[in-house]
């Protein structure tokens, strides 16, 4: 579903050329939850920049559902993650001064579905995430957790290909951070394919597998025996 072939992306910063990601290759299985590892310039947000397509490689080729995306125009890229990418921030990066509702029925907008079906839609994200009492209040009026709850309906709302989570429980407590993995836990259940980095291994163990990045490459890949 996901391939990832000898990608390279390099930065220029000055006169300095900083090789980011060195040639890394991996695939991923529709269905499969993979945690990606690695200290701090390890190339870890370099490389969930590209597979959310938020930027291009340098080289190699990225392949997303049987299509060869490597080198796609930004509109077309923009096309790409309303449509297949559901993302989940650590900065929740909800609109402070809406409601949770039409929070999670912000991508069916940009999408273009009517305002009807999109809040029949986000009503049912919310459920999902244990919301729907939720529905009204605004971000600055429900608790950390819950915010990211709603930052993980409004993932799902378009029915993405993939969940793409940037340390998802970086900002949370550990009750609430549990909490939120045992979300992503049911997700994976349910179907979805997840991708989560983070640097927390006790985060990482929720994942079916761990890809570990160090210098641009991939150090270890490691499939999980866990219990949750």
């Amino acid at each position: 579903m996901l391939e990832i072939k000898k990608i390279t992306k390099v930065y220029k910063m000055g006169e300095v050329l900083v090789n980011a990601l060195r040639g890394v290759s991996f695939h991923i299985n529709k269905g499969q939850f993979v945690a990606i590892m690695g200290p701090s310039g390890s190339g870890k947000s370099t490389l969930m920049h590209i597979i959310g397509c938020l930027d291009h490689p340098t080289e190699g080729i990225f392949i997303m559902d049987g299509e060869d995306i490597s080198k796609v125009n930004d509109n077309k890229l923009a096309e790409i993650r309303n449509k297949k990418i559901g993302f989940v921030f650590q900065q929740f990066n909800l609109l402070a001064r809406t409601t949770i509702l039409y929070n999670v029925e912000v991508p069916l907008i940009y999408a273009g579905v009517n305002s009807k079906k999109r809040k029949k839609l986000a009503e049912q994200a919310l459920e999902n995430v244990g919301l729907s009492n939720r529905l009204k209040h605004r971000p600055n009026e429900i608790s950390g957790g819950e915010i990211q709850r709603a930052a993980i309906a409004r993932a799902l709302v378009n029915n993405p290909l993939i969940i793409l989570a940037d340390e998802p429980t970086g900002n949370l407590d550990s009750k609430n951070g549990e909490e939120i993995m045992k979300i992503f836990n049911k997700l994976h259940q349910e179907g979805h394919t997840i991708i989560m980095v983070t640097h927390e291994l006790e985060v990482a163990k929720y994942a079916q597998r761990i890809i570990h990045l160090h210098d641009g490459l991939i150090e270890k890949d490691e499939v999980i025996e866990n219990v949750f």
